[in-house]
């Protein structure tokens, strides 16, 4: 659809207004607020839906207050390669009018024009995609639900996909799930409606057969019954005689199985008294070798003991000697020492006052460097003051430059420029001026020009006044801070910061040289200590060394040139002298402690020898060991014998009780006596079935079977017709929905192009989208920072809304319809302004769009953009 002109007289406070739109391209429509611009947008609504008859309450809140006149909506537009004027006059008169100025076509009127132009709209024009394009005034900036209702979107994404639409349309899937859900619920698939209704008729049928049969087969029942309940007694009769044999066999192996019991129990206890005098005698045989292996044990450890003993002895009154001898060297070498360090005690003492003297002269030319860090520092910080500006001085200083080059650019934007060139005399608003001089300037006002006989006169845009004082303001504020700064231009400030920074940081290094000097001191504590350095050197000994009586108190034999190296010498010797005397001292100790430990050891080696010795001899006095063996022996035999004995015995035991089990014969007396009950119980029921069976008789039941299953019978003809047309329409309905979704997926590629495409004019080459399976925009990503899109600030929504739906109708082309942005921008900084304005020319090739604005400037940006301007009317409400 291509909207070509738009005229309203009377609709609210708009008396009259008139709009011609370009067939593609960027119409942007600017008045002030209440001057009817989202009239526009209501006028054509109320055109193209209600009849000129209606009596809604929209439609009478368009009549101007307190006037008696018709509210008229006009418009031209395309549709389908054919166009058309349609024209209604609602409230008073209430006429409609179809025209087609290009055809041959007969004019038509009424209800039939509605009706033919609402028929033409519904088959040719997407209206989804109508309404989702829009962004009104009074409404919140939403995504578009591109995944839904808007079929000519989804032929365009199908295309871009490759594929060919699944559905067709949404119409298709609906009225698939209106047939399936008038058998099956939506939620559960259960049966609902006459399917329901037959499931119910079909168990009440079955129910209704299963009635008759069982009366039917009442008396056949009670038939059975008989003959069963006398099967039953028969066999209960035959199987007490049997039980009743085996209780009496099973009483007579039970006597069998006790004597059996009382042969076992004795053969056990045989068995236990033999075992335990094996035990006795095994245990005296093993205590009798075990003592016979000790007593040569402890002999063979008393002999290796005497012999490292002997060892011993051996070495300990050598070690004694060496012990002796290094205690001697140890003294002479202490004597040795003492004499180093005196004599170095002197040399160090004269090494001191010369490490004293260079100390001062550090000092000094330490605080000679701190006196000049501080008269630089004092100059450095004296500059500062006479240049520094402050950071939020040049700030504004600098926004307001921004802002002035801003109105400027603005400025010449807004006004014309006329250049003249040639030969011959012009006339400029009066003034003769020659052409060939040539002449060029910015009109910012109504300017004549006058060629000969011709006149021309140049008017400059609407806005250019609003446009100079801007400039003129931005002009004197800038002015305003150069003074109270008291620099030229904005250039001076920054190179005024730029330098008082440059000084901060000459400040913070002399600083930092200051404290480095310091190293964590006082300016105070150098002084201190340069004094004290002062009072030590000049009191201190001389650099010549030690006193005279010093040097005489050593011989040539016992010193050499250098005390430090005669000093650690005598210390290495004392060193290793003591050493030596440790080393000798803990070997003669170990050896001492050594010898002491042995002999202990033999004397009590020899006294446990003994001991086990003595009580070897008094048990063999007691019993032989020949005799210990023999015993074990003959305990032996006997045990194993015992055990053969009860074995036999268990023997004959276990074939008595698998004969007769001791709880069979409990069971059996229990079961014979369940069995007697349950033959008077089984007799008792014969007798009451036979009654039963001559008191039903037939009661002619036949008929009721016959009709129960006629009903049956029809009633599931029914249910399997229903069941097979609900099962295919739920079947038509998940195919179609599956094959719907995965067209979907598809579709997320083309239109995630799109989107991203546009997007990168506002955020740069680092802008992405992730989008839903409904195409809706999840989150938005900048370079690594993604953001969730309910997390987006306002005017971040806006800008997306904006280029999503600039995206649908880039996508749709000529298919489309026209784009109408009502006041959108109001959260958007300046900044994005311009490359907003940049995704909104993209649709100009194949869409019209309509910008709905009081602020022009938020649109600058637009290239190419056509400009309609209203003036303010009175309109009740924007």
């Amino acid at each position: 659809m291509i909207l070509h002109r738009l005229m309203l007289e009377d609709f609210r406070g708009v008396v009259r207004e008139e709009v011609d739109l370009p067939p593609r391209g960027v119409l942007v429509i600017e008045g002030p607020n209440e001057s009817g611009k989202t009239s526009l947008m209501d006028a054509l609504e109320m055109l193209l839906e209600h009849k000129a008859s209606s009596g809604r309450a929209e439609i009478k809140a368009a009549s101007p207050v307190g006037r008696d006149v018709p509210v008229i909506v006009e418009a031209d537009f395309t549709v389908d390669g054919e166009r058309m004027r349609y024209r209604k006059e609602f409230v008073r008169g209430k006429r409609t009018s179809l025209e087609f100025p290009d055809s041959a076509r007969t004019a038509m009127s009424g209800d039939d024009a509605h009706d033919y132009v609402r028929d033409l709209l519904d088959r040719q024009v997407d209206r989804s995609l109508w309404r989702a394009l829009r962004i009104a005034q009074d409404e919140p900036v939403g995504q578009v639900d591109a995944a839904k209702g808007m079929d000519s979107l989804r032929r365009a994404l199908d295309t871009a996909a490759g594929g060919e639409d699944p559905t067709g349309d949404d119409s298709l899937v609906e009225r698939v799930a209106e047939e399936r859900n008038r058998y099956l619920t939506a939620r559960r698939g259960e049966p609902t409606g006459d399917l329901a209704r037959s499931e119910s008729r079909l168990a009440e049928a079955e129910a209704a057969l299963s009635e008759a049969r069982a009366r039917h087969a009442e008396l056949d029942s009670a038939v059975a019954d008989h003959e069963a309940r006398s099967a039953v007694h028969r066999a209960r009769l035959e199987s007490l005689a049997t039980l009743e044999a085996e209780v009496a066999r099973l009483e007579a192996a039970g006597r069998a199985v006790a004597d059996l019991r009382g042969a076992c129990a004795s053969a056990d206890a045989e068995v236990d008294r033999a075992v335990a005098a094996h035990d006795a005698a095994v245990r005296e045989l093993r205590e009798r070798r075990e003592l016979v292996d000790r007593v040569a044990t402890e002999h063979r450890r008393e002999s290796e003991l005497r012999s490292t003993a002997a060892v011993a002895a051996g070495r300990l009154d050598p070690a004694q000697e060496r012990a002796r001898r290094a205690r001697a060297e140890l003294e002479a070498a202490e004597e040795r020492v003492t004499r180093a360090r005196t004599r170095l005690d002197a040399v160090r003492a004269v090494e001191e006052d010369e490490r004293r003297r260079a100390d001062l002269e550090h000092l000094d030319r330490l605080l000679e460097n701190l006196a000049e860090v501080g008269d630089e520092l004092r100059r450095t910080k004296a500059e500062l003051a006479e240049v520094e500006i402050a950071d939020d001085d040049v700030d504004a200083l600098r926004r307001a430059d921004e802002m002035l080059r801003e109105a400027v650019v603005r400025s010449a934007a807004s006004a014309p420029r006329v250049e003249i060139g040639g030969e011959g005399d012009v006339r400029v608003g009066g003034d003769a001026l020659d052409a060939s001089a040539g002449w060029t300037r910015d009109i910012v006002e109504d300017t004549v020009f006058e060629i000969g006989t011709v006149t021309l006169t140049v008017v400059p845009a609407g806005d250019t006044d609003a446009v100079r004082r801007d400039e003129q303001v931005a002009r004197a504020r800038l002015e305003g801070l150069l003074a109270d700064l008291g620099v030229e231009s904005p250039t001076e400030a920054e190179g005024r910061a730029r330098r008082a920074e440059a000084l901060r940081a000459e400040i913070a290094a002399l600083r930092r040289r200051r404290t480095d000097l310091l190293g964590g001191d006082s300016s105070e504590d150098l002084a201190a200590r340069r004094e004290e350095l002062s009072s030590l050197v000049l009191s201190g000994p001389s650099a010549t060394g030690g006193s005279t009586d010093d040097r005489a108190g050593r011989t040539d034999v016992e010193t050499s040139d250098d005390p430090v190296a005669e000093a650690a010498a005598a210390e290495g010797e004392l060193s290793r002298c003591r050493a030596e005397d440790r080393a000798a001292s803990a070997e003669a100790e170990t050896l001492r402690t050594e010898h002491s430990t042995r002999t202990a050891l033999v004397d009590e080696a020899a006294r446990r020898h003994s001991e086990c010795s003595a009580a070897l001899a008094a048990a063999r006095e007691d019993v032989a060991d020949r005799r210990l063996e023999e015993a074990g022996e003959e305990t032996r035999l006997r045990a194993e014998a015992a055990r053969e004995k009860a074995r036999q015995a268990k023997a004959r035991l276990e074939d008595a009780l698998a004969d007769a089990p001791p709880g069979l014969l409990d069971n059996a007396r229990a079961s014979l006596a369940s069995l007697a009950a349950e033959e008077r119980d089984s007799a008792a029921a014969v007798a009451t079935s036979l009654g039963r069976v001559n008191a039903i008789g037939d009661q002619g039941r036949l008929e009721g079977v016959a009709a129960a299953e006629r009903e049956l019978e029809s009633a599931a003809r029914e249910n399997s017709a229903l069941w097979r047309r609900a099962r295919a329409a739920d079947l038509l309905h998940r195919t179609l929905t599956a094959r719907r979704a995965e067209a979907l997926l598809a579709y997320q590629a083309p239109f995630h192009r799109a989107v991203v495409e546009l997007g990168t004019l506002v955020y740069g080459r680092d802008f992405d989208v992730r989008l839903g399976e409904d195409l809706t925009i999840l989150s938005r990503r900048i370079g690594n920072v993604s953001v969730d899109y309910e997390s987006l600030s306002g005017g971040a929504r806006e800008q997306l809304a904006v280029i999503v739906r600039i995206a649908c109708a880039r996508l749709v082309g000529d298919d489309g319809v026209p784009v109408f942005l009502d006041d959108t921008m109001g959260y958007t900084d300046p900044s994005r302004r311009l490359t907003m304005g940049a995704v909104i020319a993209a649709a100009a090739a194949t869409s019209q769009v309509i910008v709905l604005t009081c602020d022009r400037a938020r649109f600058a940006g637009i290239g190419g953009a056509h400009t309609h301007v209203m003036q303010r009317s009175g309109a009740e409400r924007e």
